[in-house]
């Protein structure tokens, strides 16, 4: 089941309804330039023969210098794909940058998987070498500090426990930092970006700064800047020049700001980082990429949604002001602004944007193409989440035809539609339709990537959870550990992949009563989190929570209480009050009340979930099921039968419109009321 269900960029040009008159556009195909050692240039290679597929018309193929010329019906043009056999695109963004016809050559970079592999890999080692000779160094300054008497023994271990905090949530950063300077092309830099960029690759952050620097304070540079844009209001006889002076300036500080958000990057100072980033964004509100690459960075590695929905509302606004409310670019920024509300629990928001933007798309692309397959992904994300199990897998379905239709079998997002249909079929307890379809998905992973790879491991963990639901514990443990051996084979210890498999262990052993080991897979599973996080995500609540089961059943209900505040206090700092798992961890509350015989705290706490439950889904969701149940079981407890039999009859109702009467937790239900009705009778 895909963790990251949206689509992040979609960008692609409206259909023409006018004819206008045709150009050629002409370019050619090559590798990566790269910088040896000592930072000098080694150019890329033409590649003969790639395929170049123009968005809704010309395609055409290199030659054998890999020149190449497309026929462009109007002066904006989008490419749907570029092919070579043996390469790969080194930059995926270039089948969703819109490009203007020119009479500069459009230049297209291509790499051996292979290589391209090996260029991330080695990138990556630099930044873990740099995030290492830092860590060191700033012990050493410690340690002098300490033995100066410069610290007292508290403030040295507090720089020291500070210190490895912030080391480990760099962590966060190294791979999306490999991933770009893999795809970056040296031959489409001037020396002077080229010998920024080899500093900050190669760990000379001071030669770096000293390189930026000496092109003036950028913050001054922007404030210019925007002086200059007043002043161009004035000067109406000159505009067209000033115009063209204020845009390559523009672009020249823009370019500045970047590199300042690549040397904070490569430091994992991500405020800093941020920092650049939306300073590049206020240089120019107009500039949708800028406003949702910003949006983008401060969703990502800040988790402030509210100012991240600052920027791509303000994306919104300029790419309907630009292209026109229909445009494949406001599909984007709906996207995005609906992943935010997503997020935070606001499905029918989060329905409505996806909703706009998908209809958007179709208008552009029709209903078959890849694109629309992903947002019938996303709503049909939005129905499960909402238990509405059947338009969820009605949308589900849409999408794996469209993408068999467009790709055949073998292919991964059709493998990721057989996991979303799969996963429905888990949430209504048919584990054996759960289990064939997450084979299937296994099955196409492993037939394209191998054995070692990220999406095998999720199937190995998805198969695993269904085990897990049919009780076979041995069987769901075998396929976590395997899930847990390739995502640390790929991504070391530190990642949130990671810590789920550690947490799924957990469940297991939580399941067979084995609570040391299981507190201790969840301690696991928590410190990745944090390190990879920060204090306050709701990965690390979960975590909390999780251990706060287990402290309740060893009887220490003080670390319990403690650690469901824990993750009540991230939940609401994250989402506020109204969030489905704010009520979770009422419901955690109310039982640990409960089984201290705290009848009236418990009631308190599980009404409270059941008020935010309703609140979110409305009366028919299972979780509003659970909740009933709750209430009934404390009523039953003390003696209320009749209030008990109410709240089972209206969770067995829900169950079964939801799950079907055969689901177990729907028996569960049924026994509950006729166990109640005999008390009643007896009584």
């Amino acid at each position: 089941m895909m963790k990251r269900f949206i689509l992040t960029v979609i960008v692609s040009i409206a259909v023409v309804t006018m004819v206008s008159a045709q150009t050629a556009q002409k370019g050619y195909v090559k590798t990566k330039g790269r910088l040896d050692s000592k930072g000098q240039l080694i150019p890329g290679q033409r590649i003969a023969g790639a395929a170049i597929q123009l968005m809704g018309g010309h395609s055409t193929v290199g030659d054998a210098n890999g020149n190449f010329t497309l026929t462009v019906p109007d002066k904006k043009f989008f490419l749907s794909d570029v092919r070579k056999q043996g390469y790969v695109l080194s930059d995926p963004d270039v089948l969703k940058k819109q490009y203007a016809c020119s009479s500069n050559p459009m230049v297209i970079t291509m790499e051996t998987p292979d290589k391209q592999a090996d260029d991330q890999l080695a990138a990556e080692r630099k930044l873990r070498r740099q995030l290492q000779a830092k860590l060191q160094q700033r012990e050493l300054e410690i340690d002098s500090l300490k033995e100066h008497n410069k610290l007292t023994e508290e403030e040295y271990r507090q720089a020291l426990q500070q210190l490895y905090a912030e080391q480990e949530n760099n962590e966060k950063l190294i791979s999306d930092m490999a991933r770009r300077y893999a795809e970056l092309d040296y031959d489409l830099l001037d020396e002077f970006y080229r010998q920024v960029s080899f500093c900050i690759e190669n760990g000379d952050l001071l030669k770096a700064d000293s390189l930026l620097a000496s092109r003036g304070d950028v913050r001054q540079a922007v404030l210019e800047q925007q002086q200059k844009g007043q002043a161009l209001q004035e000067r109406k006889k000159q505009l067209r020049r000033a115009e063209a002076v204020f845009a390559a300036d523009n672009e020249e500080i823009a370019r500045r700001c970047y590199g300042y958000f690549e040397r904070f990057s490569a430091q994992f100072q991500n405020d800093s980082a941020a920092y650049y980033l939306e300073l590049r964004a206020e240089l120019d509100t107009t500039k949708v990429e800028w406003q949702l690459a910003a949006g983008n960075f401060v969703d990502d590695y800040l988790a402030d949604y509210h100012k991240a929905t600052h920027y791509y509302e303000r994306a919104l606004r300029q790419a309907t002001a630009q292209n026109g409310p229909r445009h494949p670019s406001v599909a984007t920024c709906y996207n995005d602004i609906g992943s935010i509300y997503m997020g935070q629990g606001e499905y029918p928001r989060a329905l409505e944007h996806y909703q706009e933007s998908m209809d958007i798309l179709k208008e552009n692309y029709g209903e078959n193409h890849p694109d629309i397959a992903t947002f019938y992904n996303n709503i049909g994300y939005v129905y499960k989440k909402q238990g509405e199990f059947a338009q969820a897998m009605e949308c589900y379905q849409k999408s794996l035809e469209i993408r068999k239709n467009f790709y055949g079998e073998q292919h991964p997002d059709v493998a990721t539609s057989y996991n979303n249909i799969g996963g429905v079929y888990y949430s209504q307890g048919e584990y054996a339709q759960a289990m064939e379809h997450f084979r299937k998905a296994l099955t196409i992973n492993k037939s394209i990537y191998g054995e070692s790879h990220p999406d095998v491991a999720t199937g190995y963990n998805n198969i695993g959870l269904t085990f897990y639901a049919q009780g076979d514990h041995v069987q769901a443990m075998d396929c976590y550990q395997r899930s847990l051996d390739i995502r640390r084979s790929v991504y070391g210890e530190n990642h949130p992949d990671v810590a789920t498999s550690y947490n799924n262990m957990g469940v297991v052993y939580y399941s067979q009563k084995e609570y040391d080991q299981a507190k201790e897979y969840y301690l696991k599973s928590l410190t990745i989190s944090k390190s990879v996080y920060g204090e306050k995500h709701p990965d690390v609540a979960v975590g909390y929570n999780n251990i706060g089961l287990v402290c309740c059943l060893q009887k220490d209900y003080a670390q319990a209480l403690e650690s469901f505040h824990k993750a009540l206090s991230i939940i609401r700092s994250v989402y506020g009050d109204n969030h489905p798992q704010v009520a979770t961890n009422y419901n955690n509350m109310g039982g640990l009340y409960k089984v201290q015989g705290d009848y009236a705290q418990a009631l308190e706490y599980y009404r409270k979930a059941l008020a935010i439950y309703q609140s979110v889904y409305g009366e028919n969701h299972p979780d509003v099921a659970v909740s009933y149940n709750n209430i009934g079981n404390i009523c039953y407890r003390q003696g209320q039968y009749a209030q008990a039999l109410e709240c089972f009859q209206k969770a067995f109702a829900i169950l079964k419109a939801a799950l079907g009467e055969d689901h177990p937790d729907t028996q569960f239900l049924k026994e509950c009321v006729e166990i109640t009705q005999g008390k009643m009778q007896d009584n």
